[in-house]
């Protein structure tokens, strides 16, 4: 591996995400997860961070997903068998969210509390060093741990935008799924310094799959979607009963949601209401920095990773994608809890 300029700008982030988020121990074997459209400074500047701590890792590159979107959940089965041998693992795909999604991550992370998972998906090395990456993430734990407690004594979430977007979803509890060990309501704020942690980079958000069939509303979508881009104008959702039944644009974006919810099984299903906490996050069109940032939600459609045992089990794990909302108005059981890109409480 020859040092690029480059990777050397990306090491002070890369050892903040393998010192310390991470915690990555010099006995520890680190699983980095590619594609062959993977912007490989980014593995590089990772690998450079592990070596110096003394543990080994390994790269592991999967076919594009471009184009595919059927198969965007999709690993090969080499490295689900990776994963199994790794304490840490890092998913770094480009085109897809498939190391993120899959069904052994779950596992090891959720359920048998062995592995740490990180997921660098969908982002490029500009990610590592602007916006969302240079947030104080000591105070982002703190942001998330004072909303989780918040959204966990409530009963409904609302978000309003002065564009339209009148959407609503109940916030699930114990007894919605008594086998389930939860949490119910999940953050991301960076930080998966423990077995049986996740979290992702750039970083921020509070989020929970809402109770079976209680989303509904008014969606208008200003922001970026995964895997369709962002539109030249917004695009109006319709939610009844847990699922999408409309989707209403002009744009090849608006054409482009629909087919994916209209192709893929289980796509219509609402997986993932989320707030972004992260004040450093900018509005630049990507989605992954977008969906982190204080004043924006986003809904996820298909199924979110997480609450493998709740009542999600029962549909298809083929896509799961976030719609992003801007200048969001967000209230629980009544109380204004965010508004004009600030947290009330």
């Amino acid at each position: 591996m020859s040092v690029s300029a480059r990777i050397i700008d990306l090491s002070r982030t890369a050892e903040l995400i393998i010192r310390r988020l991470l915690a990555v121990k010099p006995h520890e074997e680190v699983l980095l997860i590619a594609d062959t459209e993977t912007d490989m400074e980014m593995v590089y500047s990772l690998t450079s961070a592990v070596r110096s701590i003394g543990c080994e890792y390994t790269i592991a590159v999967m076919p594009s997903r471009t184009g595919q979107p059927h198969m965007s959940n999709v690993i090969p089965k080499v490295i689900e068998k990776a994963f199994e041998g790794a304490d840490v693992a890092i998913g770094l795909t480009r085109t897809s969210f498939g190391p993120s999604l899959a069904p052994i991550q779950s596992e090891l992370v959720f359920k048998k509390k062995k592995l740490r998972y990180y997921s660098m998906a969908l982002r490029n090395s500009e990610s590592m060093m602007r916006g969302g990456a240079l947030a104080d993430y000591e105070k982002l734990r703190k942001t998330a741990a004072r909303l989780k407690k918040i959204l966990e004594s409530g009963l409904r979430l609302t978000i309003r935008t002065e564009l339209g977007t009148d959407f609503s979803a109940e916030i699930p509890k114990v007894e919605d799924s008594p086998e389930f060990p939860g949490p119910f309501v999940r953050v991301e704020d960076g930080w998966a310094d423990k077995p049986g942690e996740e979290a992702a980079f750039p970083d921020g958000e509070v989020f929970f799959a809402p109770r079976e069939y209680s989303a509904r509303g008014r969606l208008v979508i200003d922001g970026p979607i995964e895997y369709v881009g962002i539109s030249s104008e917004p695009i109006e959702v319709i939610v009844q009963k847990g699922r999408i039944v409309e989707v209403n644009g002009r744009s090849a974006e608006a054409r482009r949601l629909k087919e994916l919810v209209r192709s893929i099984e289980d796509a219509e299903v609402i997986g993932e209401v989320a707030i972004g906490i992260n004040p450093e996050s900018l509005r630049d069109g990507s989605a992954q920095e977008e969906k982190k940032a204080l004043g924006n939600c986003h809904i996820g459609f298909g199924i979110a990773r997480g609450f493998a045992g709740t009542w999600m089990a029962k549909h298809k794990n083929f896509i799961h994608s976030d719609m992003i909302i801007r200048d969001v108005e967000v209230s629980v059981d009544g109380k204004v809890v965010v508004k004009k890109n600030k947290i009330i409480c």
